[in-house]
């Protein structure tokens, strides 16, 4: 996909971890290439919400840093708050990158955030929790969100249940991908673990955009700018932007 930006002119600091298994050896040029997407359409949602400037940034889970590095060359002003499970990648990302380091607990509820980020990035993580876990952690994101801030995540929608029906299953060869896409196309959400989880709670989720719209419906402080299928890699990204009291909740809470 060609990029939104000229993002030539940027210097990241390119340290990769060697316990990052995002990246595999020699193709490091992949890893950066997604991370630097992530901040094309970081930059795009800016300009969509009106907000060229992010002071207090959210990377959630950050891992070691795949993102991170573009949104710190960005905005090198900002403060960045780095959160994962994985303690080691949340101390890497702090070394490196200069980010408040906070390790996650899988329970986002017990997090000590409140509303104090204009710009919060989640990515891959809803698209591995079952609807329950991936709607609470929705409402975190939506909660630790300043007023006029802007909320972008990625989930897997379409695309990526097509690769899967196709038979393209190098994406995913440890879940009961049959069971998974019947119930997409019946409900338009879905979710099945990996056989490995032994909480069985960890595996593919599938959101249509047109489950997401829905859902949204139970928040009138949020604006949905942009549902981009497809964006990053293999999943789709969605845009959100937060103003309290924009619109009426006359329709109810979804189920």
């Amino acid at each position: 996909m060609n990029p939104l930006h000229d993002l030539s002119h940027l210097t990241p600091n390119l340290a990769v971890s060697k316990r990052d298994d995002m990246v595999s050896p020699g193709e490091e040029e992949a890893y950066f290439e997604i991370g630097r997407r992530a901040l094309d359409l970081a930059m795009f949602a800016g300009r969509l919400c009106d907000k060229p400037h992010f002071q207090n940034i959210l990377d959630l889970p950050c891992g070691h840093g795949r993102v991170m590095r573009w949104l710190r060359a960005q905005y090198d002003y900002a403060t960045i708050t780095g959160c994962d499970l994985d303690r080691d990648g949340v101390d890497f990302c702090a070394q490196q990158f200069g980010a408040q380091a906070v390790y996650s607990e899988r329970d986002l509820t017990s997090l000590p955030f409140r509303d104090q980020f204009d710009f919060v990035w989640c990515g891959s993580l809803l698209t591995h929790l079952n609807t329950a876990a991936w709607l609470a952690a929705l409402d975190c994101l939506i909660r630790w969100t300043s007023d006029c801030g802007v909320i972008m995540f990625s989930v897997q929608g379409r695309f990526f249940s097509s690769l899967l029906a196709r038979g393209e299953h190098e994406f995913s060869d440890n879940a009961d991908i049959e069971t998974l896409l019947h119930n997409f196309s019946n409900t338009g959400t879905a979710f099945e673990p990996y056989f490995e989880d032994p909480d069985q709670q960890y595996g593919l989720s599938l959101v249509s955009p047109e489950y997401l719209t829905r859902v949204l419906q139970r928040y009138p402080n949020v604006i949905m700018r942009a549902y981009l299928e497809q964006a990053w890699g293999v999943q789709d990204v969605v845009i959100l932007y937060k103003r309290e009291g924009f619109y009426e909740p006359l329709l109810g809470t979804p189920a």
